[in-house]
């Protein structure tokens, strides 16, 4: 049965990351071989014929299809060298060299990006990886606004559970309630994360070491990062435009921080403070 596209540009990315491919055609064997390997073919059954011959009906089309995305999105250019500057040759851009040389799912990847989402943060709530899947959907279209406003939604989202979790762990009855009617008046999600910040600040030497190393750089640190690109794009007087390599860094950041707020949030509901 033939691979569908999302499929396809998972093992497109890897058969990227090998060496000796420089057109179109190393790269449909070097996948043809990549989706043997898959399949459960012997390395011996794999390299007695041409990759290409694991390929079925309308793959290499599809092959063409990824290719083509990337080269939009500016991972790929035609051309090789100047004897070969165009069609079939292909050659990684500095930007798509880099993205590749990280051995790491890819937002490029949008669908491996967010199996590697579920396997860190299997608990996240829904509505965190809906607008994820929206950031990414825009990464790929070149829609860095929107992009950056979808991943600040998912990580107010990440962040207003952190907050209600750490409010409910609060063991002295009136200090939860005060702190509970602070967050709720709180104007904007930056003045609710002051509040928890001030206490997170007491309450992080009785966390266990895993979960209080770098917690200020993984959590305020990448808080800020998404929270300020989103009001950059979503405010018009500002102007500022969100650039590609700025998203594409953010949703790296995203997997590892989101995984953080969550092994606190667990903390939170299983300790009192």
């Amino acid at each position: 049965m033939p691979l569908k596209l999302e499929e396809m540009r998972s093992l497109v990315i890897q058969a990227l990351r090998q060496r000796g491919w420089n057109q179109v055609g190393s790269l449909e064997i070097a996948f043809g071989n990549l989706k043997a390997q898959m399949q459960g073919i012997s390395q011996q059954q794999r390299f007695v014929i041409d990759g290409r011959a694991h390929l079925e009906s309308g793959e290499s089309s599809l092959i063409h299809e990824v290719i083509w995305s990337f080269i939009i999105q500016g991972i790929l250019v035609p051309g090789v060298d100047d004897s070969n500057q165009g069609w079939p040759f292909l050659r990684l851009t500095e930007y798509g060299r880099r993205c590749i040389d990280e051995n790491q799912i890819l937002p490029h990847d949008p669908d491996g990006y967010l199996q590697d989402f579920q396997r860190a943060v299997p608990s996240a709530d829904p509505l965190i990886g809906e607008y994820l899947s929206e950031a990414l959907q825009c990464f790929l279209r070149d829609l860095h606004r929107a992009a950056a406003v979808m991943l600040g939604a998912a990580s107010e989202q990440a962040v207003l559970l952190l907050i209600e979790s750490y409010a409910g762990s609060i063991a002295d009855v009136s200090r939860k309630t005060q702190v509970a009617s602070q967050i709720e008046k709180s104007p904007s999600i930056f003045r609710k994360y002051e509040i928890f910040d001030r206490g997170f600040a007491v309450v992080k030497p009785q966390l266990p070491k895993p979960l209080a190393d770098n917690a200020d750089s993984l959590l305020r640190g990448v808080f800020d990062l998404i929270r300020n690109s989103r009001n950059d794009a979503g405010h018009p007087a500002s102007g500022i435009l969100v650039a590609r390599d700025t998203n594409y860094s953010h949703l790296r950041l995203f997997i590892p921080y989101c995984q953080r707020i969550y092994g606190l949030i667990e903390w939170f509901n299983i300790n009192s403070i």
